[in-house]
């Protein structure tokens, strides 16, 4: 793109680009049809491309056209947002918010989330994408949610994250069943275990290995709630974060009993894109998830 570029060329490119048509995009801005067309000529000549060729419905974007919206749909979007007089009101806001969310997590948290979300913000639609540790700061990256729940390391550059819960791990196991004591008593009982995206080892493969023992593991799955049917039909253990396997137990008629060798703890956090960390909505959005999760994770 040759030269300076006048902002308010992009907001007209942007309203061009979503009517597909100058005379809609000029009514939504409450310019004039002529003004909108200078300002497109103006943007053809800063970016040497036709930016639009015509149609019997209206316009139809060049390639280069699309590639350049993609660019600047999103920080105008917040750019906008973020220099609104007016305050953020959630009850205003509609269209789709997209989360993230681990197995886990969903089981325990998303009813109370969505009702308090839905509370203040009654005309959004909210979607679940799922999400694990091992995928969460690409789909972040990418853009697939708007803010995402999930066990979470470091945020990478570009990335943000505050802490709403940290649980150590437990085993779950049929009440029937004694609670191994040691790790070759553990090793030998029989294992499940949650996998994903074909991680290797999980946190007991590495706890057992540096004791000096292995185990078999006759399931793997991705799904928290394929775990406790299991553990009931096939006198099988898994060692699952204290919320979770305390909600099978007392869902399942299960228990729990203290691990006989040390493991990591288990870090849920709220995660976003930097990109967003002053947009008012997602602000709100963070906040509210953050007063619900950590009201809910309190301890008693």
């Amino acid at each position: 793109m040759r030269g300076n570029i006048d902002l308010n060329l992009l907001v007209v490119f942007d309203a061009v680009m979503k009517e597909r048509n100058l005379r809609a995009a000029g009514e939504k801005l409450n310019r004039s049809q002529p003004a909108v067309s200078q300002a497109v000529a103006r943007l053809r000549d800063l970016t040497g491309d036709r930016l639009f060729d015509r149609s019997p419905t209206g316009i139809i974007p060049t390639p280069r056209a699309e590639v350049l919206w993609a660019e600047v749909r999103d920080p105008l979007a917040l750019l906008q947002r973020t220099l609104s007089t007016s305050k953020f009101d959630p009850a205003k806001i509609s269209g789709e918010i997209v989360f993230g969310v681990s197995d886990d997590i969903r089981i325990l948290h998303w009813p109370r989330l969505a009702e308090a979300i839905l509370l203040q913000a009654p005309n959004v639609t909210l979607r679940m994408v799922e999400t694990n540790h091992t995928s969460v700061w690409l789909q972040l990256r990418d853009g697939t949610f708007d803010v995402a729940l999930t066990v979470a390391g470091q945020p990478p550059a570009g990335m943000g994250a505050c802490i709403f819960n940290q649980d150590d791990f437990v085993l779950l196991h049929r009440k029937d069943r004694k609670a191994p004591k040691t790790a070759k008593a553990y090793a030998d009982c029989r294992q499940l275990a949650l996998v994903f995206d074909e991680e290797q080892p999980a946190y007991a493969d590495e706890a057992l290995e540096a004791a000096g023992e292995a185990r078999h593991v006759i399931v793997r799955t991705t799904r928290f709630d394929a775990l406790p049917p299991m553990v009931a039909e096939l006198d099988a253990v898994v060692a699952l974060p204290r919320s979770i396997a305390t909600r099978f137990a007392e869902t399942f008629g299960l228990s729990t009993s203290p691990l006989p060798l040390p493991f990591p703890t288990a870090i849920q956090k709220i995660c976003w894109n930097q990109k967003t960390r002053n947009d008012p909505q997602n602000k709100w959005l963070r906040a509210l998830l953050s007063d619900v999760l950590n009201e809910a994770c309190a301890i008693p």
